[in-house]
Order: structure tokens, then C-alpha cells, then sequence
């Protein structure tokens, strides 16, 4: 390369300027070339694999203070439910059980003297 130009150039000045230039891209092209070597020669760490095992968490104690339920669907879908027989009694407001008429007895003489007497009787059970 160096002929090439200088088989064109006529002034000195001319011819020793390129000759510099030439000396100067020399030694950038091998400067370039050693840095390519050490780049090269550096070994890039391997990046983990996805397939190692995470790190195992354990919980020695979960303590809750609040739950929140959002929205709750609850229904008991039986399909047809059969009655054969339906037996029992069903009783409204106060029961009692055994005979208290003795007692209701007490408490209204106690509270209405003799004016007023009650008879209250249990139904007997068949």
C-alpha cells in the first residue's frame, strides 16, 4: 500500500506525511488486534441454569388476624327430596315440660289472693 501512494506523490512533505499515517495505522491495527486477544481471553461467567432448585422457604409461624370473604355462593341443590312420613310436634313460643300447674297456682294466690282461680292442666300424650 505504501508503493501505491507512492508512485502518485510528487512533494517530500507530501510522501512523509503518508508514511506517518501509515506507521500510525500500523500500530492501531495492532493495537486492536491485542485487545481483540484479551477480550478472547476472557472468560464470561455462565449465567445460573433455570433448572437449579429455588431456594426452600420454611414458615415457623403464621399468625392471621382478619379474613375477608369477597363473595360466597352457598346452596344445598338436593334434587327431589322424598317425604314418606312426617312426624312430630311443633311448638311455638314457651314449652314446658311436666305438670307446672301447682306452681301457676301458687303464684296467682300469692299475687290475687282468693279473687281468682286457675286450672291449668297438662295434655297427656297418647
Amino acid at each position: 500500500m505504501q508503493f501505491f501512494f507512492r508512485l502518485f506523490t510528487s512533494n517530500k512533505t507530501f510522501t512523509k506525511k503518508i508514511s506517518e499515517l501509515e506507521n500510525k495505522l500500523s500500530s492501531l491495527e495492532s493495537k486492536i488486534n491485542d485487545v481483540n486477544n484479551e477480550v478472547k481471553s476472557i472468560s464470561i461467567p455462565t449465567a445460573k441454569k433455570e433448572n437449579d432448585n429455588p431456594p426452600m422457604v420454611q414458615i415457623n409461624h403464621l399468625q392471621v388476624d382478619q379474613i375477608v370473604i369477597e363473595h360466597l355462593d352457598y346452596a344445598n341443590n338436593f334434587g327431589q327430596v322424598g317425604i314418606k312420613e312426617l312426624s312430630g310436634r311443633l311448638n311455638i313460643g314457651s314449652t314446658y315440660e311436666g305438670d307446672i300447674s301447682e306452681k301457676v297456682n301458687e303464684i296467682v294466690k300469692q299475687k290475687l289472693g282468693k279473687e281468682a282461680t286457675v286450672n291449668i292442666k297438662a295434655k297427656k300424650e297418647e
